[in-house]
């Protein structure tokens, strides 16, 4: 195992098994087990690193009401951390104490362990000491130096301090016998040579004496007293200064220094400067000695003060000394060495970051300089650099030797051949070669041996890693089975008939068949008979991956006049190299060739070629071959269709027009030959000859299950072609076909998108739909019910009906009913508590006469009201609704005005008082109560429902997240929308979700589809794999079109809130002020919205702004951007960090992140970016994006207010990446962390971007989802709601929160289809090779037909022509595909240029932030 998957193992292992004390509270087991697995040492590292998610766990487990097996447990872990806790362990006084009094506690010796290495005092029920605590006896024993006789100091009180807090404090923490100002008298002028250990010890035990938290206070003692100030300066400069001072007082001295720093305590500048000067001395070495992180914050200060050539280098070294989280920052602070001052890096530097051709580069311009002496580092550099490409190559290398048969040079190779399976088996190999039987025997056993250990680690990655250890193990046994055939003749026809037999069930990947046909011919020649259709598979396999020279070379291996396949499988080898050269002689020959071919197979069983091609038009079967069986009928139909193709190739489209065409002949010959194909001639040439191949091929491909994304891939274009060209017979029948073959599990990934295709209107089709989601319903009812739950609640009733076919059939399944019952219980009662009768104001923008149709199945919900909360608005509202409901029914018939007047009036009174009850929600700490809202949900039991979201198809039944009920209270979250934070119980933890109303979740759900993915495509890339790259998705489902739930994302906060929260902690409202105001061209002194200095109206300013021109606006935000160093976000990172190690891995892992979200954004057109739709999770600093409304670039596409960036990345969010990616360039994230991830993620999505257009392409073409990728307008009433961000309270935040309008406020927009073709709009499209967009441009009758029937958003070829677009590198208007490089690089130019951030609705997105 690598030390970085150790690494991610050991480092997750802690935070799951706290969560799973934490789900489990009293569950005995569960504890003892977790505290011993918490005591294995290989995680003691982890643990220094994550004492806030275990300590309050260990505090749990101390107290007095736990099992006393689970407090011993607990003691053993506290022994095993002490030194963890030493800094912290005045939190530990008191639960030991409280334990201490009980004797059954106080007799263990763990207890009596714990205490006395943690050096606390602790009496039993009789006042007696327990243990020999060493502050017991003799506090100062061990320090050596003499010290001044201690003089006792009253201790000052604090008249302000609460008595509570007084005697909280008095209880936890030990008794003050001396004050912080004598205990630093002593332990700081002591020497610290004798025994450094102890002299830290002594200083932090002092401390936390007189201390309630020892860095403040001393912090505050330093400011209150100018001579303890001065000593204790004068004394850490010396310390500082002392070169043989120990590393660990240095740290734990700059450690105090950066404390002051983040809680902005003044330190004398002699100070900090011998601090960053001793972080240079005191800490150098070699590049592979680890560095403390808090050097590295010293070292980038002082590079950031005086960017010169020496600061930098040492920034370089500190970054590369931290490890792999500061290697992109590493690199980057080389590139910025060499563009700023020329300087040629040390190719030491670059080895270390794996850059080994740069290294190279790098030590040829050294040696030249030194007219060609050899060095010593010059040599090592080189050794280096070989070294690992020679290792790094010995694999293939030692493969293509064994390939080619050159079986010394395989041995040569072998020698750098890294130990493991591999190379053991590649040893057995040669000795069979060389007749060494016993020696291949040995390497076989230990190779086995080796392959179960592999095993073992790659199961737990799942079995796609571990298919080729599993094919490894394979190739041994035939290895055993190759010494057994040539040492044992009589069992040669059993092992080549086992051989086959393997070979058809084995996993069809190219190079471990190629590998076992080399193991083969250790056996027997290629031209054995038997195992011709073996080599001929792998050669067709090899050329589909584009493996063309090992396909060619099998061919040439194999006789090809023995078996006629062979002949016409080199013949379609030599077709494709002669289309690749656009050879058309060539092809000629080679079509000539291949029609010899066939007439000689036909010459060969005895059929008249012309009669038989006569049969090929018309409807007459083609009965020359009917007497033949059928594997004959299918080889002369594969011929015959192969020569059709490839005379339409030379034809061109003249084929087309001609009645007569031999390509037309031959497609419809090979039709009526192969029967089992599904060809039928009404379905056409197109259909037949590509369609129902690519069908074929769809479900094949499917069926490997090669990978996840290799699976859903597949997936999702097999259900756009099948809908798309499912009215064809023949489409039809191979769907059936192929469907009884597949396994019902595959189709799991793809539920919402055969489910939102219930409501086709061809019935044959959607026949076929309903009996494949029986069949997933018969074996995973679970899967489905949500999904056709919110498939009963569309507004199409063709969709209804078919989706309640589907829960009918359920219903006919054991505990179907119930099942169906429950999930349509719970269902419709979320809905009911995600919007009030209240919030469903929905008129204000309807025509009068139409309101009475709208209001009537209200009207009539009026009369039977279902729940406490509804019973109470009928009584306040009831007579109202119904007095104006008449009114208006008046109106509609006699069209009197004063009936408006009048009907107005009362709504507008009603609104008033409705509006008035909702904004007392807002407040904090609002909430519902179940009983009142939704009483029917407090009366299930045994639930046989899961939790939404968490049904695991790979689980047992018993072991799935089944609902035990709901917690009674919920909370309302005070955003616009009022969303609700829902707990549901299970019996083994509690989910909490974001119930929202008002508002379609089906689009996020199948983002976050994408979002998955993506991830799966990151996570087999090494780069991405390496720096941890991924997206943060969360669970989404849909309940209704206008309902769902989302998980709760716990630990985050707005990016906007962090920045708010920041600037109210340090009382700076005046510097936001500043910013609004010259952003607005207001005076920046004068300017005071709080006191309405002047009253700002939002639609007003922003109408204003908009039409100002771009030089001034440019001027405006110039204006904003120069109150502050927007250095919020960097300060809070820094502050909230408990330490530097911390600090350093939460900035890089933000950065990515950034980068991630960023990028794979700009694919997908993801708009509306403020600073309230960007989360951060508190613990990781990884950023999470939310609210996708706005996709496929609609936000800018808007004629009003149109965002002109292709992502977020302001000067608040650079300035919090690492030095090197804003220094030194002009463009901030141009180097750096940020930039790295962003390269990887390009590269990733434009290798990938068949497999993200075949999903894009799903999901646009999806009936159920209105994606608006027309103009769209923004409303006023939104721009209030990104103007509004002043409530920051983050108990109060939507960790899901949009700016999607209230529907009282927001005018009612019809979406209706355009049903022009897709060629009747100009739009960039790429001719490329195999693009998905070119085809469908070809023609658009599926577009008139599915736009006729809204199937489709007429706009979604174009949509999808953009993203290909981008996923080709092509930005904007370039005529020409740019590198990754470059693409990158230009959109963070883009993204970061003052004439893009100054446009836009800047009064919501807040560009300066």
């Amino acid at each position: 195992m690598s030390g970085n998957t150790q690494h991610h193992i050991t480092h997750r292992m802690v935070p799951l098994i706290c969560q799973a004390l934490i789900t489990s509270p009293d569950n005995e087991i569960v504890w003892l087990e977790g505290l011993r697995l918490l005591t294995n040492p290989k995680l003691q590292t982890a643990l220094a690193l994550s004492s806030s998610i275990w300590l309050p766990l260990l505090l749990k487990g101390l107290e007095v009401s736990k099992p006393r097996s689970v407090t011993s447990e607990a003691l053993k872990f506290l022994h095993h951390v002490a030194d963890t806790l030493a800094p912290i362990k005045s939190c530990l006084v008191k639960p030991l104490r409280v334990l201490g009094q009980d004797t059954s506690a106080s007799q263990l010796s763990d207890f009596v362990s714990a205490i006395e290495k943690l050096d606390i005092v602790v009496w039993d029920s009789k006042h007696n000491v327990i243990g020999r605590p060493r502050s017991s006896t003799n506090q100062h024993s061990n320090v050596t130096t003499p010290l001044p006789p201690a003089t006792p100091i009253p201790v000052p009180t604090s008249s302000k301090q609460h008595p509570l807090l007084d005697g909280i404090l008095a209880h936890n923490l030990p008794p003050k016998t001396r004050t912080s100002q004598h205990a630093w008298t002593q332990i700081l002028l002591s020497s610290t040579h004798d025994n450094p250990g102890v002299w830290l010890y002594n200083l932090y035990q002092a401390t936390l004496e007189a201390s309630n938290v020892p860095e403040l206070v001393v912090s505050a003692r330093l400011q209150d007293d100018p001579a303890l100030k001065a000593m204790v300066d004068d004394q850490l400069v010396s310390l500082l200064s002392d070169n043989e001072i120990s590393k660990d007082i240095a740290v734990a001295i700059l450690d105090l220094l950066a404390f002051f720093d983040k809680n902005k305590v003044q330190v004398s500048p002699k100070v900090l400067d011998m601090a960053r000067s001793s972080a240079l001395t005191h800490f150098q070495g070699a590049l592979n000695q680890p560095l403390p992180g808090i050097v590295l914050w010293y070292i980038e200060q002082e590079a950031e003060s005086f960017p010169i050539q020496a600061n930098i280098q040492n920034l370089v070294e500190a970054n590369i000394r931290v490890g792999q989280a500061g290697y992109d920052a590493a690199w980057s602070s080389v590139l910025w060495l060499e563009k700023d001052w020329q300087f040629e890096p040390e190719p030491i530097w670059i080895t270390q970051l794996s850059h080994w051709q740069e290294a190279l580069d790098a030590q040829d311009k050294i040696d030249e300089k030194q007219q060609g002496a050899t060095t010593y580092p010059s040599f090592t550099t080189r050794m280096i650099c070989y070294d690992y490409e020679r290792r790094n190559t010995s694999h293939w290398a030692t493969a293509a030797a064994w390939h080619m048969g050159d079986f010394e040079a395989m041995s040569d190779y072998l020698a750098f051949h890294p130990k493991g399976t591999s190379k053991s088996l590649y040893k057995a190999i040669i000795d069979v070669y060389n007749g060494e039987y016993a020696s291949a025997f040995h390497h076989i056993s230990k190779a086995q041996s080796l392959s179960y250990d592999e095993l073992q680690v790659q199961l737990g990655n799942g079995p796609q890693t571990a298919l080729r250890s599993l094919a490894k193990t394979e190739l041994l046994v035939e290895l055993q089975e190759v010494i057994q055939y040539k040492s044992q003749p009589e069992l040669r026809d059993s092992i080549l008939t086992t051989w086959k037999t393997r070979f058809k069930r084995s996993h069809a990947d190219p190079n471990t068949w190629l590998k076992r046909l080399e193991i083969w011919t250790l056996a027997c020649p290629a031209t054995t008979f038997q195992l011709q259709n073996c080599f001929l598979n792998t050669a067709k396999l090899c050329e589909s991956a584009g493996m063309h020279e090992a396909a060619q070379s099998i061919i040439k291996r194999i006789t090809p006049d023995v078996q006629p396949p062979v002949a016409y499988t080199k013949l379609r080898f030599e077709w494709k190299s002669a289309f690749h050269q656009d050879d058309v002689e060539k092809m000629e020959n080679i079509l000539q060739k291949l029609y010899n071919h066939v007439l000689d197979f036909l010459q060969h069983i005895k059929v008249d070629p012309s009669k038989l091609e006569a049969e090929g038009l018309g409807l007459q079967p083609a009965t020359s071959l009917e007497d033949h069986p059928q594997l004959v009928r299918q080889i002369v139909s594969r011929r015959y269709y192969r020569l059709a193709e490839w005379h339409a190739v030379l034809q061109g489209n003249d084929w087309l027009y001609d009645p007569n065409s031999t390509v037309l002949a031959f497609t419809c010959l090979a039709a009526k030959l192969d029967t089992n194909c599904g060809f039928e001639r009404q379905d056409g040439i197109a259909v037949s000859g590509y369609i129902v191949p690519a069908i074929r091929g769809l479900f094949q491909a499917a069926r490997t299950r090669e990978s996840p994304e290799y699976v859903i891939k597949a997936l999702l274009r097999l259900v756009t072609l099948w809908f798309r060209f499912g009215e064809a017979q023949a489409v039809l029948v191979e769907v059936e076909n192929q469907l009884n073959l597949t396994a019902i599990d595959l189709w799991l990934s793809a539920i919402p998108q055969l489910i939102a295709r219930l409501g086709t209107h061809h019935k044959a089709l959607q026949s076929t739909l309903l009996t494949l989601l029986k069949n997933i319903s018969s074996q995973y009812p679970h899967a489905v019910i949500w999904p056709l739950l919110t498939a009963t609640e569309t507004q199409t009733v063709e969709h209804q009906e078919a989706a309640r076919v589907i829960m009918n059939f359920i219903c006919t399944m054991p505990d179907g009913t119930r099942l169906v019952d429950q999930a349509e219980l719970v269902g419709k009662e979320l809905i009911r508590i995600s919007i009030s009768w209240m919030e469903r104001q929905d008129l204000m923008e309807r025509a009068w006469e139409d309101v009475p149709a709208l209001w009537e199945s209200d009207i009539r919900k009026l009369q039977l009201p279902e729940t406490p909360n509804e019973e109470q608005f009928v009584q306040q509202f009831g007579t109202q609704l119904q007095y104006i409901y008449k009114t208006l029914l008046r109106y509609r018939s006699n069209k009197q005005q004063n009936l408006i007047h009048t009907a107005y009036a009362e709504l507008y009174k009603l609104y008033g008082e409705i509006d008035a009850q909702i904004n007392q929600w807002r407040l904090p700490g609002s909430g519902l109560q179940i009983g009142s809202t939704a009483p029917k949900l407090l009366t299930l039991r045994d639930c046989i429902l899961t939790v939404p979201g968490q049904y695991d198809p790979h689980l047992k039944l018993d072991d799935q997240a089944f609902i035990d009920g709901f917690h009674p209270a919920i909370d309302i979250v005070a955003s616009k929308q009022l969303p609700r934070k829902l707990v549901i119980h299970s019996y083994s933890i509690n989910y909490t979700f974001l119930l929202k109303g008002n508002e379609d979740l089906r689009g996020d759900e199948r983002i976050m589809q994408l979002f998955k993915l993506i991830n799966t495509l990151l996570n087999h890339h090494s780069e991405a794999f390496n720096r941890n790259l991924h997206l943060l998705p969360y669970e989404v489902v849909p309940l209704s079109p206008s309902t769902g739930l989302v998980s709760w994302v716990p630990n985050t906060q707005q990016l906007q809130a962090i920045i708010q929260a920041n600037r109210d902690k340090n009382k700076q409202h005046s510097l936001s002020d500043k910013e609004q105001a010259s952003l607005l061209g207001y005076d920046p002194v004068t300017f005071n919205p709080r006191q309405n200095k002047p009253r700002l109206d939002p639609s007003a300013e922003s109408d204003r702004y908009d039409k100002l021109p771009l030089e001034v606006k440019v001027e405006r935000l110039k204006g904003a951007l120069s109150h502050s160093k927007q250095s919020d976000l960097k300060d809070v990172l820094w502050q909230r960090s408990p330490s530097s190690e911390i600090w350093i891995k939460r900035r890089t892992n933000f950065a990515r992140t950034i980068g991630v979200g960023s990028f794979v954004g700009y694919i997908i057109g993801l708009g509306d970016r403020h600073g309230s739709n960007i989360l951060v999770d508190q613990l990781t600093w990884g950023v999470l994006h939310i609210d996708f409304g706005d996709l496929f670039n609609v936000a800018q596409e808007r004629s009003f207010a149109p965002e002109k960036v292709p992502f977020r990345l302001t000067r608040m969010m650079t300035n919090a990446f690492e030095l090197a990616s804003r220094g030194g360039v002009q463009t901030p994230g141009s180097r750096g962390t940020f930039k790295q991830a962003s390269l990887i993620v390009m590269d990733v999505l434009r290798d990938s971007h068949s497999t993200l257009l075949a999903m894009l392409e799903a999901f646009l073409y999806d009936p159920l989802l209105s994606w608006t990728v027309g103009d769209t307008e923004l409303s006023h009433a939104e721009m209030e709601a990104g103007h509004s961000h002043k409530d920051n309270n983050p108990d109060n935040q939507d960790p899901h929160i949009g700016t999607k309008n209230d529907p009282l406020h927001q005018s009612i927009r019809h979406e209706g289809l355009n049903t022009t073709s897709a060629k009747a709009t100009a739009i960039p499209i790429i001719q490329s090779e195999n693009s998905l967009i070119d085809t469908y441009f070809e023609s658009d009758s599926y577009l008139a037909r599915v736009s006729e029937s809204g199937m489709t958003n007429s706009k979604a070829l174009h949509v999808l022509a953009e993203i290909e677009r981008k996923l080709l590198g092509y930005n904007k208007e370039s005529e020409q595909s740019l590198t990754v490089n470059r693409q990158v690089q230009e959109l963070i130019e883009e993204a970061t240029d003052l004439k893009n951030l100054s446009q836009g609705y800047v009064l919501g997105w807040i560009p300066h932030w």
